[in-house]
């Protein structure tokens, strides 16, 4: 699909800003983004020239830091909950790691994407409270704001809940004893775009801070920078201040398992930089989590053993070759569809089904149609007559309000659904696809109005005479 040129809009940067970079493109490309303030600017190209918020600032974290404090102190088993993307196996390694440091009893589960989905689910975790009546305090991270029948569960049983978590709010909390997540912040506050690994960074820098360690965070910034990397997290404020110590800790990082997995992926870990996160690390990790078991992934992110690093590594490279080879099959499957019935084009959000699709990687076929068709797209797999799968979106639309809209619109269509402004997930029965299709696409061209289904937007920078090019 042919693309929109966006054209740069005329600035003119103050003369404060021009003498600051002393350079003409980047005072315009940085004005162009809004930052004119030399200080600004200097804390935007140079991580030690900013002030990073005070982790306190989130809501929620004063409480949290007590209850896990305390929990260490008596010896209370603590468990991690987590998620299979990257985002969560690496902040389910931190908080593990940081547990463990600190001297807390603690085991960890991330739960299966195929047989469980997203989510803390109650017939798990009534089982894991079973098998261990010493649990006392149950952590999640990048899941768990929306858990409310989970959270009355455990409190049922004695057991409290902290979460950390960075998706989008439920109408109401569930009743954690704390709940810490940046989207409970005002719009614009420096933590707001933080993703689940950044929350439970913070959570990490409140406790070194009230050990009398204020400065041990630093040795997790290396899985911060992997989780904001492959969770695609807006890069503003505090999650670009992490991510950029985070790649320097990443290429200094002696965690056997990174180590190991950047051997096998080829890198060269001293070199390595934010692509290599997107396209070679990440992509890597996620296929653990698509289609094996995600909770491998956090004994390779904390074991000191070589040797079990490099096979574990070596297996996430198997998974990573068999995620590529559905991926494609699935999209070859996809586009067979649009073919055989154009109609699926008709409406403002394409949606795709097929019971024999690995719901481990619609997600990522999904993406590739979205850069193909410049629609949102849903892909469900349909197996047992439940349709389980991932959203995809555009810029402008956000998926997760749309999923909310449809609901609102249509109660009981969507057995249950989440996520952010441009990925999601949902179930329903596959005999309603078609109705959630129509209502769907009516929710996206509400948002989205004369620009739905436009050619794609390319938005140019800066237009640069060859002259002025160096190799500088």
């Amino acid at each position: 699909m042919s693309r929109r040129w966006l054209d740069p809009e005329p600035v003119s940067p103050p003369e404060t800003l021009a003498a600051a970079v002393n350079d003409p493109l980047l005072a315009a490309l940085l004005a162009r983004r809004g930052l004119t303030e030399p200080g600004a600017v200097r804390g935007f190209l140079d991580p030690a020239a900013y002030s990073p918020s005070p982790a306190a600032d989130l809501p929620d974290m004063e409480i949290a830091v007590e209850r896990v404090l305390a929990a260490v102190e008596r010896g209370e088993q603590m468990l991690v909950w987590g998620d299979f993307d990257v985002d969560g196996q690496t902040a389910t390694a931190l908080l593990v790691e940081l547990l463990r440091d600190l001297g807390g009893l603690v085991d960890y589960y991330i739960p299966q994407r195929q047989s469980e989905g997203h989510g803390v689910h109650t017939g798990k975790l009534a089982a894991l409270l079973d098998a261990d009546p010493a649990l006392r305090l149950i952590i999640t991270c990048d899941t768990g704001i929306a858990a409310h029948d989970a959270v009355d569960l455990a409190r049922g049983r004695g057991v409290d809940v902290v979460i950390t978590d960075h998706h989008q709010l439920p109408e109401t909390l569930p009743a954690a004893y704390a709940a810490v997540n940046p989207q409970r912040l005002p719009p614009g506050h420096p933590l707001r775009t933080l993703p689940g690994v950044g929350a439970a960074y913070k959570l990490a820098e409140a406790l070194y801070q009230r050990a009398g360690r204020p400065d041990t965070a630093a040795h997790l910034l290396d899985l911060a920078a992997l989780g904001i990397v492959a969770d695609v997290a807006l890069l503003a404020g505090d999650t670009r201040y992490l991510l950029q110590r985070g790649l320097d800790a990443l290429r200094n990082t002696q965690r056997a398992g990174l180590r190991a997995l950047a051997e096998v992926a080829g890198l060269a870990l001293e070199r390595l930089d934010e692509s290599d996160i997107g396209f070679g690390l990440g992509p890597r990790l996620n296929a653990l989590g698509r289609m094996g078991d995600a909770n491998d992934a956090v004994e390779l992110l904390t074991t000191d053993d070589e040797a079990r690093a490099l096979i574990l590594a070596r297996q996430l490279e198997g998974h990573n070759n068999e995620r590529r080879a559905q991926t494609n099959l699935i999209y070859q499957a996809a586009q067979a569809q649009i073919e055989a019935d154009a109609h699926l084009l008709d409406g403002a959000a394409l949606v795709l089904a097929h019971e024999t699709w690995a719901g481990g990687v619609v997600g990522i076929v999904a993406n590739r149609l979205v850069e193909d068709y410049n629609r949102p797209v849903v892909l469900l797999t349909t197996a047992d007559g439940v349709a389980r799968g991932s959203a995809r979106s555009v810029a402008g639309c956000d998926i997760t309000a749309a999923l909310v809209q449809v609901e609102r619109e249509r109660p009981g269509l969507l057995r249950s659904y989440g996520g952010h402004t441009m990925a999601a997930g949902m179930s329903l029965d596959a005999a309603r696809i078609p109705e959630f299709r129509r209502a769907l696409s009516r929710a996206v061209a509400g948002q989205l109005g004369t620009d739905a289904v436009q050619a794609p937007a390319l938005r140019i920078d800066a237009y640069v005479p060859l002259a002025e090019v160096t190799l500088d």
